[in-house]
């Protein structure tokens, strides 16, 4: 599940790899997130630094625990992604007899056996029981809630990355703003290339629009950088500058 903000609120996405082999869910489930993980990269330095939204490996690890562990007599288990994070749900809380000293150490006690075997004789994981103590190491302790009936895990996205990413995001919906000229402002922009030393008034009369209409595309094109006023509101002209 994708997410508007930072909440349940609005869905802005569904995406069910369920229905099929389990091995192949999560191999999509891993590129979907590998696609996701936004990378911003200095190349002031050398070697350049890359800097991502989230530890792919982290994320990677919570949702192979999260396969392997879960309670499938419940459901299945969700990821879901907001604007700020990564939440990685499974059913059935720990193991029985396991405690979270031990969760949080690594020692493995998988609660689906089989379907650890299967993932152990294709590479996916290892009975090290490194996974945790790696999101541990990275995101702390309190990336995981430990409930009797689920297990969470919250991946933080990095705040450089949110922020820059969402600028340059701005900064893209604002050129194409800008590349989009109303049929208004088309005219003028015309019409200054014809005669840059016309007034509003007389562009109004030559172009078939109300001066008020022409006053505001005026406006508009100078503050998206289109056109620029030589000399006073009397005796000046204005130029076209891209």
């Amino acid at each position: 599940m994708k997410f508007h903000g930072s909440n349940k609120a609005s869905i802005s996405e569904t995406s069910n790899f369920g229905y099929g082999c389990l091995l192949t869910s999560y191999t999509k489930i891993k590129n979907r997130l590998i696609a996701e993980n936004i990378c911003i990269s200095d190349t002031t330095v050398r070697p350049r630094v890359d800097t991502y939204l989230y530890d792919i490996d982290c994320v990677n690890e919570a949702i192979l625990n999260a396969l392997v562990h879960n309670d499938w007599t419940i459901t299945e288990p969700q990821i879901s992604m907001f604007s700020d994070r990564i939440e990685i749900l499974s059913h059935g809380g720990l193991p029985n007899g396991m405690t979270k000293k031990q969760f949080f150490e690594g020692i493995s006690k998988p609660r689906n056996v089989t379907l650890m075997r299967i993932f152990l004789s294709m590479g996916l994981v290892e009975h090290t029981g490194h996974g945790i103590p790696t999101i541990v190491e990275r995101y702390g302790e309190e990336a995981f809630e430990i409930e009797n009936n689920y297990i969470k895990c919250t991946i933080h996205f990095d705040k450089e990355v949110m922020e820059k990413s969402n600028k340059t995001i701005v900064q893209e919906l604002n050129t194409v703003q800008h590349a989009l000229l109303k049929p208004s402002e088309e005219k003028v922009l015309k019409a200054i290339l014809t005669n840059p030393d016309d007034s509003a008034l007389k562009m109004s009369e030559k172009i078939g629009l109300s001066q008020r209409t022409v006053e505001r595309a005026l406006t508009r094109l100078k503050q998206i950088g289109r056109i620029e006023r030589i000399g006073n509101k009397k005796d000046g002209r204005w130029i076209v500058i891209k």
